[in-house]
Formats: C-alpha cells, sequence, structure tokens
C-alpha cells in the first residue's frame, strides 16, 4: 500500500514467469531466492526444471516471460532445448547459463538466438540488470494477473 496525500492508494504489481531450467539443485534454489529479491516493479513466479526435457513439458504447459537456462545439463542440454523451444514457434528471451568459460560455446549460445550468456558463478548485479532488460517491455504471460 502507498500513503500519499493522506489517502491510501494500491499498487498492483504484474506477475512476471520465470522457467529455471539447472541440473544443479543448489543453482535452481539460489535462482530461486534470487527472483525473490528482485525490485523491478513486479513479482516473480519461478517454475523450475531440472533438464531440458522437463523444461519441454513444462514450456507445452504455460507461457513465461524469461527462461534462466544452464548450458550443460543430462538428457536434453540447453542449446537443443533451445532448438526445441525456437521449433516451436515460443518467442520468449533466455538466458544462458553455465560453469564452462568456452568462448566457443558462449559464441554458439549467443549465435542461437539467447537474449544473453553468463558465466557461472553468477555476477548478481549483471544478471538483475539482464533479467530487468530481458523483461522490460513485454505483455506478462501470467495475463497480467495482479501479484497477490
Amino acid at each position: 500500500m502507498v500513503q500519499r496525500a493522506g489517502r491510501a492508494s494500491y499498487t498492483a504489481f504484474v506477475t512476471r514467469r520465470i522457467l529455471i531450467v539447472d541440473d544443479e539443485k543448489g543453482v535452481v534454489e539460489m535462482l530461486g531466492e534470487f527472483f525473490k529479491q528482485f525490485q523491478h516493479g513486479h513479482a516473480y513466479e519461478v517454475v523450475t526444471a531440472h533438464d531440458g526435457a522437463d523444461a519441454a513439458i513444462a514450456l507445452l504447459r504455460g507461457r513465461f516471460d524469461l527462461i534462466v537456462l544452464d548450458m550443460h545439463m543430462p538428457r536434453m542440454g540447453g542449446l537443443e532445448l533451445l532448438k526445441q523451444i525456437q521449433g516451436l514457434g515460443v518467442k520468449v528471451p533466455v538466458i544462458m547459463v553455465t560453469g564452462n568459460r568456452d568462448a566457443r560455446a558462449a559464441a554458439q549460445a549467443l549465435s542461437s538466438g539467447v537474449f544473453a550468456y553468463v558465466p557461472k558463478p553468477f555476477d548478481f548485479k549483471q544478471l538483475d540488470h539482464l533479467v530487468a532488460l530481458a523483461v522490460a517491455g513485454q505483455r506478462p504471460a501470467a495475463g497480467d494477473k495482479p501479484a497477490s
């Protein structure tokens, strides 16, 4: 609630849906907590998947405003999932994360159409900035649902 000139008014925050895809449980938990801390003027609903195959199922079940995607995972890696996303015609920004600092891998990810490539361990200020840029100006996948 915001107090202005002696009367109360309510500010509705829009919920942004985020899909976090990483096979490392600790990374998924850390990123989930990270999205709770953002101050971008809206709330985040976080959905998680532990590999590309699980993420593909999540993408068939609902829309997302952003995907944070690990490059190297068992069953289906990030680049393979990215091809499936593009094949489905899904238009969503993807931030690719990886522990691999290989410049060729970064170039491959960026040429595959990802919004950004972020090496682990994360620079949280950089990640915060990239997330804000990625979701800015988009119509929310949650259908303008106010955060509760």
